[in-house]
């Protein structure tokens, strides 16, 4: 993917950027080490650091584990991640240009995505499942004045829904795999009515191609738990106790 929206840089990809931030860092004498970290011990000093294959002391540590996207954990969600399901608008919207497509949410990553694809794609319809954003005031404000998006409220996804895409043959293909899983890309969504004394058998089917979840982030930091307070998100961590300085 091309990187567009970072000063300085032109004509760059999002590989190409990692390449040059690491030969940097490797000119000031870091070390890196790519493997997976299993477990902590932040009890004393120094910490331990344990991975698949070796175990690190080390008297300071910067966690950037990072987040996960949140998904609805509805039927075909999963299965067509990657068919027209995605949780990052400015890395797939292009995909959908001059095509329906759905935003699912409620919060200024909702009103954002909504607008990004607003820009390019046929209509953008937002599904929120409460009567009110939680996104700020003036970000609700563009998306409530846009003249491509539609605002469905109370209402909450059931389905994703898709169709299979046939896989074609090259005639002088000689060998065909037939085991080759089946391809599929989104054709709709269901919903429903979350208003009190809805049928919540009740669903209605949008047609779209793409669909976008952003209903926020799961932080990477279970490998910390019992070791480091968090707040409510949490994506802030403290010590848990005094440690040595």
């Amino acid at each position: 993917v091309d990187v567009e929206n970072y000063p300085g840089l032109l004509d760059m990809t999002g590989p190409g950027v990692v390449q040059l931030m690491q030969k940097q860092a490797k000119s000031f004498g870091t070390l890196f080490e790519e493997d997976s970290v299993v477990e902590v011990d932040l009890s004393s000093h120094p910490f331990v650091v344990r991975t698949n294959h070796s175990t690190i002391n080390t008297h300071s540590l910067i966690i950037a584990t990072g987040a996960d996207s949140r998904w609805l954990g509805v039927p075909g969600e999963h299965k067509l991640r990657g068919g027209g399901v995605s949780t990052c608008a400015t890395c797939d919207g292009f995909l959908f240009r001059d095509k329906p497509v759905v935003v699912v949410g409620g919060g200024d990553t909702a009103m954002e995505d909504a607008l990004v694809l607003a820009r390019t794609s046929s209509s953008v319809t937002l599904i929120h499942r409460r009567d009110s954003f939680r996104a700020s005031h003036a970000l609700a404000q563009r998306v409530l004045n846009h003249p491509t998006i539609t605002v469905r409220w109370n209402t909450s996804v059931v389905e994703f829904k898709g169709t299979e895409v046939p896989i074609e043959y090259d005639d002088d293909e000689e060998e065909v795999d037939m085991d080759q899983e089946p391809i599929y890309r989104l054709a709709s969504v269901l919903i429903r009515s979350t208003s009190e004394g809805a049928d919540p058998n009740e669903h209605e089917e949008i047609s779209c191609d793409g669909a976008f979840v952003a209903i926020g982030h799961e932080p990477n930091t279970k490998l910390f738990n019992g070791q480091l307070v968090s707040n409510a998100q949490p994506s802030t961590l403290s010590p848990s106790t005094s440690t040595p300085p």
